[in-house]
């Protein structure tokens, strides 16, 4: 492995949300952090965007960060360069300039679990290693240039606002302006006067409100820097005047529309003479579906001679100018994109790959999401500023990024707290969150017309629903439950000395936090040591044990959602477990199948008493599953069990192709699981896609360490039953196919092992997840702390069962395409 130094933090981007958090881990006292700039300055969108005119659309107030005041504004909305001014200012009063990398474009990120940190390569080669990751790309660096027929052809100057070639003079120059937006209401009325002929091509009309734009007195800048309580209280009047604003996105749309179009109407009848100019810059959508802009001069330029507005589709760009859909052709010397930025292709730029190598285009294939705009499953210690779904529409960005940087420290410290390697945030509370926050968005004035805030679905990933008080209220001080703590796996290094490769991941996982989580986890732990260890193992023959196992399962019904039906495959009795969601599809198959092998020491168990689990797991994956009842012993020993198994694969792979088939199985069902995957490579047959191994039986010589240490504190199994079940199953010794840490395992498909620490199968897990790394067998291990055997079963009663069933589902998912 590189010797590259580990760093605390780094993050990507130097614009307000790289440089506002690296004031505030210098403010925690963190000085081992980098921030990586692929510009050559620092500034983010406020150093690319140097067109003519270019300012904030938010008062200069709130366009600072509350611990970094600015009391040196000259006006109430502040000019680019004070801006790009300001956050040198900062860099340099919070020495901030040594810990930045300018020209250090990324290319891509991964985690490495092992050991624990992010590998983050530049496009030169160069590699970075951090604990933590920090997205401060922001939601407007990716300017949009459209694809327009001729438009390489075009033979004069022609570039994007964002780029805006220093010193250009377009003095006498016939200029075409593509686009209507946020920039061009700033650049076109200041390079109007300088033009031969200025012609805007619009898609569509903006509100527009008054900027009362004022220069600050003497006297305001003085009382800015020397008396706070003035600057805060000014401060604060700014902000709530702002935050009202979100009233209108909402219920009050209506009266919002009807307030805030007088003064657009009346700005408008007052500037543009032209009544058919008029109707051209008169919206057809309610005010604040699109951004609402701030101009006082931008209408009025449309009074001037030269100026031109069409609002016809462009139908090719042509080497001397543009010719829209009737024909008519638009000379111009100079072609400038107004068009904006793709706000909704999150990281469009970058390769993020988490856990086992997920990437995170991958899961954002449905539209980008983030809890709280901030973090995803599968990604752990990353944490995306100024993210998905937290943009505004009606106050500062600023505001909420001191959110977010206060969440980043909040979770940094419970991190060190903890002793961890890692935190993510749990997947079923991303997904809460994710819905939660679309179906609020779907009642907000951005879902009546189409506009950059959604993306081709429909999918709004840009906005934030509500106000930013409730925002700061949930990252600021809400809890941090949400987050799972990772931390290394005990004695996996030194079984594992020479396989710190990508094919090993593993990570011991602590158990969600909260008293309901800790009573039902006792309760469940006491039931297991009385009902199941208690009557399981001699004297008692497998009959007796067959009936007291009927009685704990209770015949429970599939889980909601799911049907269920007894088939026979390959000969063996069989439950075929369907999500109602493809039963209902009736007319497309399948994407993949899940064959699952129940537990039971190879002498009791059935597919009842796996239901709970195999149901779940089924709806989970949304994917159909078979769970054959092979034969038990003692009356049918070895190799009965593995015969029915290898029969029901082989007539799985007549309904599907052996990519699409997951194997999955706990305890003796593990076992038998990776028996399959060897007598199949044996016998030079297609593998599946993939393994589950639930706490499987690897050696059946008992000789790890946890079979005598988690003896007593396993509350499942003891050493008299395993003995037993082994004995009655009495595979041979020179069966090799139950001894899978004795073989080579190369050519396997991946493994994703689940155990828990408190089990006597503990250390068989960890020494065949290293034995897999070593083979090259692709192998995620989790070990969760303070379970037990097969503690996915029941998988409701738990928030660790849950979560190991949706670990297991994603795994499944990713194994066959999906």
């Amino acid at each position: 492995m590189s010797a590259t130094p580990v760093l605390e933090v780094l993050i990507i981007g130097a614009g307000f949300g790289g440089i506002g958090m690296g004031i505030r881990l210098r403010q925690e006292g963190v000085d081992d952090f980098v921030i990586l700039e692929r510009g050559d300055d620092i500034g983010g969108v406020w150093r690319d965007n140097a067109y003519p005119g270019a300012a904030c659309d938010v008062p200069s107030v709130l366009y600072s960060f509350s611990f970094a005041p600015n009391p040196n504004w000259s006006c109430v909305y502040p000019p680019q360069p004070e801006i790009h001014a300001y956050l040198h200012d900062c860099a340099e009063k919070f020495g901030l300039n040594s810990r930045v990398r300018t020209g250090a474009a990324v290319a891509d990120a991964a985690w490495e679990e092992l050991p624990g940190c992010w590998r983050v390569t530049l496009d030169d080669g160069t590699v970075y290693r951090s604990r933590l990751l920090l997205s401060a790309v922001g939601q407007l660096s990716q300017p949009v240039i459209p694809r327009l027929e001729g438009a390489a052809d075009f033979k004069g100057l022609s570039f994007h606002s964002a780029a805006w070639p220093a010193g250009l003079s377009l003095a006498g120059k016939r200029v075409a302006v593509i686009g209507s937006g946020a920039s061009a209401v700033q650049f076109v009325p200041a390079i109007a006067p300088q033009t031969a002929r200025l012609t805007v091509f619009q898609r569509s009309a903006n509100y527009l409100l008054p900027r009362h734009q004022r220069a600050y007195s003497k006297l305001e800048q003085w009382l800015h820097a020397h008396v706070p309580p003035y600057r805060a209280l000014v401060r604060l009047k700014t902000y709530l005047s702002h935050e009202v604003l979100a009233l209108g996105f909402g219920r009050l749309n209506g009266l919002f529309s009807a307030v805030a179009a007088k003064p657009f109407r009346a700005l408008l009848k007052r500037q543009v003479p032209l009544a058919a100019t008029r109707a051209a810059l008169t919206p057809d959508y309610p005010v604040g579906c699109k951004r609402v802009l701030i101009s006082s001069d931008y209408l009025k330029t449309f009074a001037l001679p030269n100026v031109a507005l069409t609002t016809a589709p462009i139908r090719r760009v042509l080497p001397d100018g543009i010719e829209i859909e009737d024909g008519a052709v638009h000379l111009a010397d100079v072609l400038i994109y107004g068009t904006g930025f793709n706000a909704t292709d999150f990281l469009s730029g970058l390769e993020i790959r988490g856990t086992g190598g997920q990437r995170l285009h991958d899961l954002w294939r449905e539209g980008a999401a983030a809890h709280l705009g901030l973090s995803v499953p599968g990604f752990p210690n990353f944490f995306l500023l100024y993210g998905p779904n937290t943009n505004l529409g009606h106050n500062s960005i600023l505001y909420m990024l001191e959110s977010q940087f206060d969440h980043v420290l909040r979770c940094r410290r419970k991190l060190l707290r903890a002793g961890a390697v890692a935190m993510e945030v749990d997947a079923s509370v991303y997904e809460r969150s994710r819905r939660s926050t679309q179906q609020a968005l779907r009642g907000k004035v951005w879902s009546q017309c189409h506009n950059w805030y959604t993306d081709a679905r429909g999918h709004n990933p840009t906005n934030w629903p509500g106000f930013t008080l409730s925002y700061r209220r949930q990252v600021k001080y809400g809890s941090l439950n949400a987050y799972r703590l990772l931390h290394a796996v005990p004695g996996l290094e030194a079984a594992t000395p020479d396989a710190f490769t990508a094919t090993l991941s593993a990570v011991a996982l602590d158990p969600p936090p909260g008293l309901r989580e800790r009573l039902t986890a006792s309760a469940q732990r006491m039931a297991l040591r009385f009902l199941f260890r208690g009557y399981m193992g001699p004297p008692r023959d497998a009959l007796a044990q067959r009936r007291m196992l009927a009685r704990l399962s209770r015949h429970p019904h599939p889980a909601r959602g799911v049907a269920a039906s007894d088939v026979m495959l390959g000969g063996v009795p069989c439950e075929h477990l369907l999500p109602e969601r493809m039963a209902r599809l009736a007319d497309s198959s399948p994407a993949g199948a899940l064959l699952y092998l129940h537990g039971g020491g190879f002498c009791i168990g059935n597919p009842l008493s796996h239901r709970p689990l195999t149901s779940r797991l089924a709806r989970a994956t949304a994917l159909p599953a078979w769970v054959p009842d092979y034969r038990l012993a003692p009356e049918y020993p070895f190799p009965a069990a593995i015969d029915d198994v290898v029969a029901s694969y082989r007539a799985l792979r007549r309904l599907y192709p052996a990519e699409r088939i997951v194997v999955g199985g706990d305890s003796a069902g593990g076992a038998l699981a990776m028996a399959l995957a060897l007598q199949l490579r044996e016998d030079g047959e297609a593998l599946p896609a993939a393994l589950l191994l639930l706490s499987p039986v690897t050696d059946p010589t008992w000789q790890s360490e946890s079979i005598k240490t988690r003896a007593a504190v396993d509350p499942m199994l003891h050493h008299a039953w395993l003995e037993q079940a082994v004995g009655w199953y009495n595979a041979p010794a020179t069966a090799m196919l139950h001894r899978p840490l004795e073989l080579d395992l190369r050519g396997l498909p991946p493994l994703m092992i689940q155990v828990g620490d408190q089990e006597m199968l503990r250390d068989d897990s960890i020494r065949l997840a290293a034995h897999a790394a070593r083979c090259g067998v692709p192998c995620r291990l989790e070990l969760y702390r303070e379970r037990w055997h097969v503690f996915q079963l029941p998988p409701n009663a738990m928030r660790s069962s849950m979560q190991a069933l949706d670990a297991l589902a994603r795994f499944t998912r990713e194994a066959v395409g999906l």
